[in-house]
């Protein structure tokens, strides 16, 4: 986003410099020069009709300049607005991951693609949303947020090193019969390899230059954070690839919550371990009440 204001401010800069404004002070220098004897200078000694004509072209040429740094600017103004945006929706979910609320899960799902918006304009990239009606969520934001922007930035990736003569990046929301709600999305981009589909999501691992192989590794976790996983399906280089996030509906199934009283402080623990909650009661357990779902 910041190249890109870089780069219209480098338009702008190139088109000042190459304005033909200055003409304007030569011609009326010129005419200036001749005040005492315009008439004959124009008339008598045949400039009228070339000075006419140079003003004409450096008329529309001014005019045609006006319109492109216009649109430049505007340019200019949407992404610095986009900019201010992003910089608000992240400063909105800049928060202590862990707490779960109802959120709208199309809504996420367009938060996440506002953030890439710019850069899937520059690639050309056709959006398409396939969005179910579902209920509201009871979720972990930060977390569904932090996986989509990553598929998306993967697919943008795919998606721009691909030949395919549209380019095309399809984002789906549906509810299951199992409760289960997937988000997917899917791009038409140079697809997975059969032998990477098992390591897609190991530490470390990718195919693109540059890249650090952390984002579906961290994601994947993150969806199990969430009692849910991480899908891939490629059919092959060239015939793109689909990441499927998948959680429950009703994750208070999932989770379960205790209380742990301490010095007069309520400390809320949330996990899916027997095990751990068994060892919270062994430090103090007339403290912690009995699990609630």
């Amino acid at each position: 986003m910041c190249s890109q204001c870089k780069h219209f401010g480098h338009i702008i800069t190139d088109q000042v410099r190459d304005s033909k404004v200055a003409d304007v002070s030569q011609v009326a220098e010129l005419l200036i020069g001749h005040q005492n004897n315009l008439a004959e200078f124009l008339v008598q000694q045949g400039r009228g009709e070339p000075v006419i004509n140079y003003l004409k072209a450096l008329g529309q040429r001014l005019v045609s300049e006006q319109a492109t740094m216009l649109k430049e600017l505007q340019e200019l103004v949407q992404n610095i607005d986009h900019i201010k945006e992003i910089v608000a929706m992240q400063q909105s979910y800049a928060q202590i991951s862990g707490i779960m609320d109802k959120q709208s899960i199309p809504t996420l799902v367009d938060d996440a693609l506002r953030m890439h918006a710019a850069a899937l304009a520059r690639h050309r990239v056709r959006v398409i949303r396939q969005f179910d009606p579902i209920p509201d969520v009871l979720v972990d934001k930060h977390k569904v947020l932090q996986i989509l922007v990553n598929l998306i930035s993967n697919a943008k990736y795919a998606l721009s090193e691909s030949a395919a003569t549209e380019r095309l990046l399809t984002l789906g929301v549906k509810l299951d019969p199992d409760k289960l709600v997937r988000i997917s999305v899917t791009d038409n981009g140079v697809g997975i390899a059969p032998e990477n589909l098992d390591r897609i999501f190991s530490l470390g691992f990718t195919t693109r230059q540059g890249g650090h192989g952390l984002g579906l590794h961290s994601g994947f976790f993150a969806a199990r954070e969430m009692g849910g996983t991480l899908l891939v399906q490629s059919d092959g280089p060239g015939k793109g690839a689909t990441f499927t996030l998948v959680f429950p509906l009703n994750q208070k199934r999932i989770l379960m919550k205790n209380e742990l009283i301490e010095n007069n402080r309520r400390i809320l623990i949330i996990d899916d371990s027997q095990s751990i909650q068994a060892d919270f009661r062994k430090f103090s357990p007339a403290t912690i009440p009995k699990t609630r779902n």
